[in-house]
């Protein structure tokens, strides 16, 4: 060693400096190559555990669900005890329930969610969503929507949180579990809603939700302003004509969206009078309401009514509403002429 020593001594500080990054480099790349072998060896590793773990939930779930003489409650406990010790075990089994109960419906769905809380499961999931990373808290929400494990003042908590896809999957929680009432969440929101959680939460009711259908003149007093831009919006799409006349004091609402929307709604409500109301306001009315005063004249009102905007649309180039505007006067003008 004390040979190497006076080599390394002699050489000049370039040649010095030059062997220690060659040498640094040397070790970087052989804890890289290290570091990919052993990532790579335990990746395969856990698939191997998972597939084996596959195998063992998906033999329980078929004895217990499709063989009568599986003493069910008996094996349950035995198999808690022996095959969900580790998060993996429990996190294979809980996506194996999930997609045995998408493709299975009535007595065999039941015995599946009783299946999810005998095994403990639930707790599982739940301590996910208090612990976890956002995803983690997002996926645990899901599972206990699909499931319909009973925990509203637990997921209440995440209606509000600063990640969107939580709140999201919260909103979703709340109307796949509901037997009625799927909106009763609003009173707990504190944030405005996305578009994202907008078209969400339509497409929710319409295709998630099977109860009856909610009464939402309810939530026209909501303090937040996307809630009632989807609940007029829900009024008109529902024909809820018995509420029609509540959506006219949003004509003058201080946000545009709401106005807007009120608009649209009674538009498509037929509601008269409309024109009467919009018409005179034009010119004053933002870029977004002014498109839907035009849609409005254009359905309900005449050529001679459209041309009567015309003069406030030149006092501010507005090149999209000039645009609807020409459009609108097109489609209406053979219909004067024939």
């Amino acid at each position: 060693m004390s040979f190497i020593d006076n080599i390394v001594q002699d050489w000049p500080w370039p040649l010095k400096v030059n062997a220690f990054f060659a040498i640094l480099f040397f070790f970087l790349v052989a804890i890289t190559i290290l570091s990919l072998v052993f990532l790579r060896v335990y990746k395969n590793r856990r698939e191997r555990n998972k597939r084996h773990y596959w195998d063992q939930i998906d033999t329980f779930l078929n004895n217990g669900l499709f063989d009568d003489t599986f003493d069910l409650a008996k094996e349950t406990q035995r198999f808690k005890a022996s095959h969900l010790v580790t998060p993996l075990q429990k996190k294979v089994a809980i996506r194996e329930i999930l997609v045995y109960n998408e493709n299975l419906k009535g007595e065999s769905s039941e015995i599946l969610k009783n299946l999810f809380h005998d095994l403990g499961l639930d707790e599982f999931t739940i301590s996910s969503l208090t612990d976890g990373k956002w995803y983690d808290k997002a996926k645990a929400i899901y599972v206990l929507s699909e499931l319909q494990v009973k925990k509203a003042k637990t997921v209440a908590l995440y209606l509000n949180d600063k990640h969107e896809t939580v709140r999201a999957q919260a909103i979703y929680y709340y109307i796949k579990t509901a037997d009625k009432n799927p909106l009763g969440f609003f009173g707990k929101l504190k944030k405005e809603l996305t578009l994202w959680e907008l078209i969400q939460l339509e497409d929710c009711l319409k295709f998630v939700y099977q109860g009856p259908v909610p009464d939402f003149s309810k939530w026209l007093d909501h303090q937040l302003n996307t809630v009632l831009v989807f609940s007029i919006r829900m009024i008109q799409q529902f024909d809820q004509y018995e509420h029609m006349e509540r959506l006219v004091p949003f004509l003058d609402h201080q946000d545009e969206r709401v106005r807007a929307e009120a608009i649209k709604s009674l538009r498509k409500l037929h509601f008269e009078g409309l024109l009467d109301v919009v018409v005179p306001r034009f010119l004053t009315e933002s870029r977004l309401v002014k498109k839907e005063i035009i849609k409005t004249v254009e359905t309900h009102g005449d050529l001679e009514l459209l041309r009567g905007l015309r003069p406030a649309l030149s006092i501010k180039e507005e090149w999209q509403t000039n645009l609807m505007y020409l459009r609108a006067e097109k489609r209406m003008q053979p219909t004067l002429e024939s």
